[in-house]
């Protein structure tokens, strides 16, 4: 909006005039094909062309000069549809630029300020319009997309740049949190992972006999034991209980060297040789001393025989077992995924879950036996095979 003063005539003040934009004014403005008849004490009355018409005023087209401030009686006669229509009132003249007059309404009353309202109401809707006025409606229209598309394209190269990166941004950033979403929610339908598993064997379990000392026999740092071979020396007591009158009386028959022994005082050498050609690990380091009844000493793994996966699942995923897609499962300490089959699941009654068992389908290192597992069993759909 700008602010201009307009030279007025000898002996009065200059009227401050306000140009709008047509999207800034008070009142709603269009143009009708009208005639507006304008009369005044002691003046010649006149007739001018309406230009255009709102709520506060109306524009004429009058080539003769007009005094600003001057007040008339204003007849405006429109045609409509073979009748003719005409709203009276008193008008003030406040600007003059050329033929342009531009005159303010000052006292219209609510019955025709209603009756002019609806006027234009109808003339912006096109409900009611000539050649001539549809035509302005058009080019009104058409100059405000004009001016607005020129002022989008009006864009330096570096705020188009600008507005392209921060639109690729903020997409990348959507679907980026839709990817997310959807993998979040594929992991919650689709994945079971296991609540615990360890890389195990068909291995056999060496254990302490008794309670003894014990010398393992195997040179330092062999991995492999041939069948037949010494693994551990064992030197036990003999343990003897009397639990009965017969024992006692036969105690009294012994020998003073047969109840040496018979009393503890003996020891007895045990060797423990390997049953099959195997592999060994050591549960703990194994160092020569003193051992307990049923403590494991080493485990034997046949060289023949690969290495598999017990994981642990709530029992409730027993359905879903069947069809599982894929497996992956990572040992720890080792950053290859291994893939798997599920080739049996039996009831765990100590853990009171599912024991699976799983074949790898690449062997895994003799190094990742009695190591941790992460396992994750990926399902296919319900409808199809788990394949």
């Amino acid at each position: 909006m700008s602010t201009s003063n307009t030279p007025a005539a000898p002996g009065k003040t200059a009227a401050n005039i306000v140009h709008e934009a047509i999207d800034e004014r008070q009142y709603v403005r269009t143009r009708m094909h009208a005639r507006v008849r304008l009369s005044g004490a002691g003046r010649e009355p006149f007739e001018a062309d309406l230009a255009d018409i709102s709520l506060g005023g109306i524009g004429l087209l009058h080539e003769a000069p007009l005094t600003v401030g001057a007040l008339y009686d204003a007849s405006i006669q429109l045609r409509l549809n073979q009748v003719d229509l005409s709203i009276d009132g008193k008008v003030r003249i406040v600007s003059q630029r050329g033929k342009e007059v531009g005159a303010q309404f000052v006292d219209l009353d609510a019955q025709k300020r209603d009756i002019l309202r609806y006027l234009i109401s109808a003339y912006l809707s096109g409900e009611v319009a000539d050649i001539n006025g549809l035509f302005n409606v058009m080019q009104r229209e058409n100059y405000i997309k004009a001016r607005k598309h020129q002022q989008a394209s009006a864009r330096t190269p570096a705020e188009r740049l600008k507005a392209v990166a921060g639109t690729a941004l903020y997409a990348a950033a959507g679907l980026a949190a839709l990817g997310f979403v959807g993998y979040k929610g594929y992991l919650l339908f689709f994945r079971v992972p296991a609540l615990q598993a360890t890389v195990a064997g068909n291995a056999q379990v060496i254990s302490m006999p008794d309670n003894g000392y014990v010398k393992y026999l195997l040179p330092a740092g062999a991995s492999e034991v041939q069948a037949g071979q010494p693994l551990a020396n064992i030197s036990t007591q003999l343990a003897t209980s009397f639990t009965s009158p017969a024992d006692m009386k036969a105690l009294a028959d012994l020998a003073p060297g047969d109840l040496q022994a018979l009393l503890g005082r003996a020891s007895v050498e045990t060797v423990i040789n390997s049953p099959c050609d195997c592999q060994v690990w050591y549960p703990s380091p194994p160092l020569d001393g003193y051992g307990y009844k049923a403590a494991p000493m080493m485990h034997l793994l046949p060289k023949n025989e690969g290495l598999f996966v017990r994981a642990n699942v709530p029992f409730d995923k027993l359905a879903d077992v069947g069809r599982v897609r894929s497996v992956d499962m990572q040992v720890f300490g080792l950053d290859q995924h291994f893939s798997g089959t599920v080739v049996d699941a039996r009831s765990d009654e100590l853990n009171h879950n599912l024991a699976l068992t799983i074949q790898p389908d690449s062997p895994l290192p003799a190094a990742a036996y009695q190591k941790a597992v992460a396992v994750d069993l990926y399902l296919g759909l319900p409808f199809g095979s788990g394949n």
